[in-house]
């Protein structure tokens, strides 16, 4: 009878310890893959900054990106314009051999080809997370805008 009932624990020990977890086997969201970057890509300080304290807004308003209209002050901060009722970020984009453009166009974005490599973007902040899962982007930054001098009684000088 011993025999039987230590066999019995033994198996149901076993059994209780090699159970199956339930692993996730949907594709993530956008949302999900929105709460940080892919350990493959690269991006600018900028960027990096945007990505912070875009998602931080995002968190603050408890909203979706579809539903998410950006702060006054990320506005200004990282110069968001607004195209058709929606923000779009701008930057650069740094490529490989991988990357095709039309994918970004098929996500919503607009892109300017300056050589086989780089590319100007501009995207809307809901597709921000597909555009960092297009394949081959090696690097991401984000665009500043150009800064006029300010005049001063050297730069007035008569030569």
């Amino acid at each position: 009878m011993w025999k039987y009932l230590c066999t019995l624990l033994a198996v149901l020990a076993f059994t209780a310890c090699h159970t199956n977890k339930s692993v996730p086997t949907h594709t993530p969201t956008a949302e999900m893959v929105a709460d940080f970057l892919p350990e493959g890509i690269n991006v600018s300080a900028s960027f990096r900054m945007f990505w912070e304290a875009w998602r931080a807004d995002l968190r603050q308003q408890g909203k979706s990106t579809d539903q998410y209209t950006p702060s006054e002050l990320l506005i200004k901060r990282f110069y968001l314009r607004e195209k058709n009722g929606e923000y779009l970020l701008s930057g650069y984009l740094h490529t490989d051999e991988g990357f095709n453009p039309e994918n970004l166009s098929a996500i919503g974005g607009y892109n300017t080809r300056y050589n086989d490599s780089i590319y100007s973007f501009a995207i809307s902040l809901k597709n921000l997370p597909s555009l960092i899962a297009l394949p081959g982007i090696r690097y991401i930054e984000t665009a500043s805008p150009v800064q006029n001098r300010q005049s001063s009684p050297q730069n007035n000088l008569k030569r």
